[in-house]
């Protein structure tokens, strides 16, 4: 899915509302990972989707809903007043703090996306091809983005059942628990995958795990790629 039938689908909104279909949900989650504009429109949609459930089932506003207003039913309970002005105020009130707050600061992350930037990266080469030689260091900032380029291996003299669909990448940390995954389908593992992978909070061994599924819905783990993360020490200023 590219931006353009993204936005004639309305894709940000329906994958929202989950009137996607699971082929096309599947196709906008890939997008979203290359589309910076798509995925402000999801952040902030999900913040307001958020705020609003907050404020809508707090007390307060619940407290404020007349006897008769709890038991009508129909969209025609959204205009009485017992009801409306609560709700009319707690959206303007997430408006008001998405134009002033969160679209600067997505504005300002966009921006700086968009600048052009040199990122540590770490070279990935599968325990199970290199056995126990030692995994890559990669030495970054605290909080730092950094590089995994990856290739998943090709599948080769596979029966046509056991032919993975799609892949998922994890990135495991060294307590085992997983930093992030994310979707790859079957056509883009075909390349080199270079992967934005976002700053973590600590040093240590980690790992990429590249997990196969099948038309069977079967996973299966196809590789695991160790490397060593550690943090670089800040400059110290000049006197």
């Amino acid at each position: 899915m590219d931006h353009s039938e993204a936005t004639r689908l309305m894709a940000s909104e329906k994958y929202l509302l989950e009137e996607l279909s699971p082929a096309e949900a599947e196709a906008f989650e890939e997008h979203l990972f290359g589309c910076h504009e798509c995925a402000m429109d999801v952040r902030a949609g999900s913040a307001f989707v958020a705020g609003s459930k907050i404020e809508l089932a707090s007390p307060a506003a619940a407290g404020r809903a007349s006897t008769e207003d709890r038991k009508s039913s129909g969209w025609f309970a959204w205009w009485r007043p017992a009801f409306a002005i609560p709700a009319m105020a707690a959206l303007l009130l997430v408006i008001g703090y998405q134009n002033l707050v969160t679209y600067p600061a997505l504005k300002g992350a966009l921006a700086e996306t968009r600048a052009p930037r040199i990122l540590p990266a770490a070279a990935l080469v599968s325990s199970v091809r290199r056995g126990v030689a030692t995994p890559s260091v990669i030495a970054v900032h605290a909080g730092e983005p950094f590089l995994l380029p990856l290739d998943i291996p090709p599948q080769l003299d596979i029966p046509p059942q056991s032919v993975f669909r799609s892949y998922v990448i994890e990135l495991q940390n060294p307590a085992r628990g997983v930093e992030w995954s994310l979707p790859v389908s079957s056509e883009l593992a075909k390349n080199t995958l270079t992967i934005g992978a976002p700053g973590v909070g600590k040093s240590g061994r980690y790992e990429v795990v590249v997990i196969g599924r099948n038309a069977q819905g079967t996973n299966s783990e196809v590789g695991r790629y160790p490397f060593d993360l550690q943090f670089a020490q800040a400059a110290n200023p000049e006197p």
